[in-house]
């Protein structure tokens, strides 16, 4: 099922299936990537309770396997609409049998909520434990190149911090990571399609509370809020000179070299019985 929210200025396209954005849409501009399956057919899922891939598409939890697709479960299946308003509709993914049995042991409740803004949109996720649980979370959002001009190339594109960082990047090669250190040095990077082949550019422990995409062929961009978040990936397909990059705030990013139990990863946060974390962040476009 397709969800519309509209305001003055904006309209935005949720589909149900891993409450996923599919469109976003001002002065006749899209900014959401179109999803063609010759590159790449998600538009802007989440990642829930896992992220990055991991050894063999599983991982272990008190002596019991589980099948663990990477960046997790939660984005190739049904969520609950549970209410909407005109700019604003709330989505919710709990656990089931089938989920607890087959991917993920744990009891929670995931809640989803999106919100136009004058300029973009606000994406807010509640995480609730029915049990202890480990976890961890992100947004990965795909934006189009082509709203600087149809075939825009990504290598007319920068990546703006907000603070002066240094960061070593880190990206999966067959599923491990490759390490260079220092890759950040400063608050820019100009984007290149030889080093987005490589994979993903993941900086960890990042200061900057917005991360913003410009081009030099126009003046419409995205900025993000990293929120809670402390690491931010970069990526688009490899090797397809795909019109998108993916802007993402995340809580962790794993490779398969990661601990095979969930409860021994470095990356997941472990979320107490009863308890709930917010994150929330904002999507700007201009």
């Amino acid at each position: 099922m397709l969800v519309t929210l509209k305001n003055e200025k904006m309209t935005m396209i949720i589909s149900t299936l891993g409450a996923e954005p599919q469109s976003l849409v001002t002065e006749g501009r899209e900014y959401i990537w179109n999803g063609d399956k010759e590159y790449w057919f998600r538009r802007a899922p989440l990642l829930f309770p896992i992220i990055g891939p991991t050894k063999n598409d599983m991982i272990g939890y008190k002596g019991k396997e589980y099948k663990m697709p990477g960046n997790g479960f939660a984005r190739d299946t049904e969520f609950t609409l549970v209410s909407q308003k005109e700019d604003s509709a709330t989505f919710v993914l709990e656990d089931s049998e089938e989920t607890r049995e087959k991917y993920y042991p744990f009891g929670f409740i995931l809640k989803v909520t999106y919100t136009l803004l004058e300029n973009g949109y606000k994406a807010k996720a509640e995480i609730t434990a029915k049990e202890d649980l480990y976890y961890t979370f992100g947004w990965h959002p795909a934006f189009s190149l082509d709203i600087n001009g149809k075939g825009a190339d990504l290598e007319t594109y920068t990546l703006s911090f907000e603070q002066e960082e240094k960061a070593d990047r880190k990206y999966a090669k067959d599923g491990v990571f490759v390490y260079e250190k220092d890759y950040l040095v400063g608050d820019q990077i100009e984007l290149k399609r030889s080093e987005t082949d490589k994979g993903p550019i993941t900086l960890d422990n990042i200061k900057s509370g917005e991360v913003t995409l410009t081009s030099s062929l126009g003046e419409h961009g995205v900025t993000v809020t990293m929120g809670r978040m402390t690491t931010f990936t970069a990526w688009t397909t490899l090797n397809k000179w795909a019109q998108f990059l993916c802007v993402e705030p995340m809580l962790s990013f794993g490779d398969t070299a990661r601990e095979f139990d969930i409860d021994k990863m470095k990356e997941t946060r472990l979320l107490k019985k009863g308890e709930t974390e917010t994150y929330e962040n904002s999507f700007i476009v201009f």
